[in-house]
């Protein structure tokens, strides 16, 4: 399954003027499935619904936000794609499962059927909010602070989860610390780990985290939204 992450202005993404694992095989959009006929992807109409949209997330965080939700849109700015695979995906969210629940035993190797794990199946069975799934748990980051996921719509009129890049980057470091205190060069050659069938669950995780770690502080840096596409 494709999973990955962009990073870069809405404005692009909802254009559909970048490529990824499925617009590289050929096809030509990186969106799979039926179509809307009335969907827009023309970038100039599309910043002005991304203004307004934002305008609104805005008004729905007020009291939570310092200021405004706000960065550049447009199609000038860099954007980059991350592969993370329905497997990498899994490693992380099963990293965070068991980090924030603390069950036991962790899987002794590579989870492929992970979305029936026990420790997921605790998660969604609780009742109580924890703030480092919270904002893993999202499929869209804005450039902001506010410290949890909320649900809300993306500008495609979509139900999503949406979680804020300085929020998901404290998640991140919280999960480092946790489970490995490993250093920024440490993680980052995590991103090369090959995951195949009898790799150890660990192997598993630390490459999903290392996906999420890398392409979280380039959005921090450069002050864009990181959207995950499947």
């Amino acid at each position: 399954m494709l999973i990955e992450l962009y990073l870069g202005t809405l404005t692009r993404y909802y254009s559909e003027q970048w490529e990824n694992g499925h617009t590289r095989s050929g096809h030509p959009s990186p969106f799979s499935g039926p179509r809307s006929p009335n969907r827009v992807n023309d970038p100039v109409e599309l910043q002005g619904v991304i203004a307004g949209w934002l305008e609104d997330a805005s008004l729905k965080l007020k009291e939570h936000l310092p200021e405004p939700l706000a960065w550049r849109e447009g199609m000038q700015e860099e954007w980059e794609v991350a592969s993370l695979g329905f497997d990498g995906f899994g490693g992380a969210m099963l990293l965070a499962a068991y980090s924030v629940t603390g069950y036991t035993p962790r899987p002794p190797s590579f989870s492929k059927d992970w979305g029936k794990d026990p420790a997921m199946e605790l998660l969604r069975e609780s009742s109580n909010r924890n703030p480092v799934w919270e904002l893993m748990n999202c499929s869209l980051w804005l450039p902001g602070a506010f410290q949890f996921g909320i649900g809300m719509k993306d500008p495609a009129g979509q139900p999503i989860r949406a979680g804020s890049i300085e929020s998901l980057w404290s998640a991140l470091l919280t999960l480092n610390e946790m489970n490995w205190k490993a250093s920024p060069d440490e993680i980052l050659r995590w991103n090369t780990l090959e995951l195949k069938e009898g790799t150890d669950f660990d192997t598993q995780a630390r490459f999903g985290f290392s996906v999420f770690y890398r392409m979280c502080r380039l959005a921090k840096e450069r002050r864009l939204p990181l959207k995950l596409h499947f």
